[in-house]
């Protein structure tokens, strides 16, 4: 299955941007995505468009099945000093090519992916995203 087909098998639980603490070359740098939560996962494109254009697949997913996160909320101030902000913390089995980064942690047996993505505000009534 493609994801494309795995994005239109159920209707997404919420949509909108959200920006999203990425690594790019040893670098940490944030990137406002458009996001849809749907079949477990947050799938995320560079625009709105993107996501009902049948030729553009996501820019990247979020596999919420391997969430270690019990509860979502606001990250402390000593995680992240960027507001509205919460952490998911995804544990995965490792894969050949893992390797540490400043958002990822592996020891050969499992690889640990902590997530951190800000809402544009605390409450977005439009979209449904909330901290």
């Amino acid at each position: 299955m493609t994801a494309k087909e795995a994005i239109s098998s159920q209707p997404p639980s919420h949509k909108g941007f959200l920006t999203i603490f990425q690594d790019e070359s040893g670098l940490g740098a944030w990137n406002r995505r458009w996001c849809s939560v749907q079949d477990n996962k947050i799938y995320y494109w560079l625009y709105p468009e993107d996501e009902v254009n049948q030729n553009k697949q996501p820019h990247g997913e979020i596999d919420l099945t391997s969430c270690k996160t019990e509860t979502v909320s606001i990250a402390s101030r000593l995680d992240c000093a960027r507001p509205n902000t919460f952490v998911l913390v995804i544990m995965a089995a490792a894969q050949p090519g893992d390797r540490a980064s400043i958002i990822t942690e592996s020891n050969g047996k499992t690889t640990q992916t902590k997530y951190m993505l800000s809402a544009d505000s605390e409450k977005k009534e439009n979209n449904g995203w909330e901290c």
